[in-house]
């Protein structure tokens, strides 16, 4: 967990960041913008606000990432996967998906988040590839 809000806060507006820059880096390497011909409702697009990181990708659907202060957590929620929430695990640096911390009952948090396929950024990386056969790099 983190010592204080401030933390948290930079934490997770660090991960919502990153991850709105390589997904925007994604979308402007396999899809033109730059067309006046094209429908807005077609094109993908990414946005962070007070906290929430949208990104609309059609005709897939939104995918939603906003911080929760009260939980210090990251809340997901995808057309494909559902809602999910993650925790913080500072000894991997990633943010893992709770299920899996509270299935480990009473190990340490490194060890239950071993297994990167647990992670926000698995998960993202993962939807993503199996839409568009995009590798994102992200550690998240």
């Amino acid at each position: 967990m983190f010592q204080n809000v401030s933390q948290y806060h930079n934490v997770a507006d660090d991960t919502l960041h990153a991850i709105q820059d390589a997904v925007e880096d994604l979308i402007e390497d396999n899809f033109d913008t730059d067309t006046n011909n094209s429908d807005d409702d077609t094109l993908p697009e990414v946005n962070y606000a007070s906290g929430v990181l949208t990104m609309s990708l059609p005709p897939h659907g939104t995918w939603v990432i906003n911080k929760q202060t009260p939980n210090q957590q990251l809340w997901w929620s995808s057309p494909i996967s559902g809602p999910r929430r993650y925790e913080y695990v500072e000894e991997r640096e990633r943010w893992v998906y709770t299920r899996v911390i509270e299935e480990g009952d009473g190990k340490e948090s490194a060890e239950v988040a071993e297994n990167d396929d647990d992670t926000l950024g698995s998960i993202l990386t993962q939807e993503l590839q199996e839409l568009y056969g995009w590798d994102l790099d992200i550690e998240a």
